[in-house]
């Protein structure tokens, strides 16, 4: 099973690369940089997807094993 999910993996990380590899080079022949596009793109990433996903996971993490809400915590 761990070697299905590592080929998983490597299939969604090409199918990625081709479709970034795609937009910088839409980009650049839009006269931006391909250094402008791959910042850009680490900025849209860090502050719109990642940072989001990691306060998810703590906040995941925070909650006790096993606890059941009664729809009042807040």
């Amino acid at each position: 099973m761990p070697n299905e999910r590592a080929n998983h993996d490597d299939e969604l990380r090409d199918i990625i690369d081709q479709k970034l590899t795609a937009l910088i080079r839409e980009m650049e022949d839009a006269d931006w940089s391909a250094k402008d596009v791959a910042l850009a793109i680490n900025d849209v990433l860090k502050s719109k997807w990642l940072d989001r996903m990691t306060a998810l996971q703590d906040a995941r993490e925070a909650v006790p094993k096993g606890f059941l809400s009664d729809g009042n915590e807040g």
